[in-house]
């Protein structure tokens, strides 16, 4: 089954003082069982993460400025919250690039508290030795399709 990352920003209507709720909800109707919802909000949404979170859906929350906090949404059963990256349609060795990218700029998959599921046309074959040199551990999936997920967590 074909994924994707649904990308909705709705910091200028919230500036604006206007309610992005039926936006996000209409968002939410659209997403399909492997799709993830990326919202970008001027705040932390916790009651909107407390409802999805009661229709089955995970979230995970990284701030990238005081007024600029991305969180996504995604269904699946896991203990642990995962980031997901799309980097189908780059060409290599921008996977690996900004994979490892992401991986460096956060502790917190060192720490064992965030995962990063990353989707690549093809299994990241320079990018594995990467990971267990950084005694990450990771579970590859191909679905086919030219999509291949790769679950990284400590």
């Amino acid at each position: 089954m074909a994924r994707k990352i649904v990308d909705l920003d709705v910091r200028e209507i919230l500036k604006q003082h206007g309610e992005p709720f039926d936006l996000i909800m209409k968002a939410f109707g659209e997403l399909t069982e492997n799709d993830v919802l990326q919202l970008h909000a001027t705040f932390e949404p916790t009651p909107l993460m407390r409802i999805q979170g009661k229709q089955g859906f995970q979230n995970v929350v990284q701030q990238e400025d005081n007024d600029h906090f991305i969180i996504q949404f995604y269904r699946q059963a896991a203990s642990l919250p995962f980031w997901h990256i799309d980097n189908r349609g780059l060409e290599p060795p921008q996977p690996m690039i900004r994979s490892l990218e992401w991986l460096d700029g956060h502790q917190e998959v060192l720490a064992g508290t965030l995962g990063l599921e990353i989707w690549n046309e093809r299994v990241p074959a320079l990018l594995l030795p990467e990971l267990e040199e950084r005694n990450l551990r990771y579970e590859i999936d191909d679905e086919g399709n030219m999509t291949v997920v790769v679950k990284i967590q400590q």
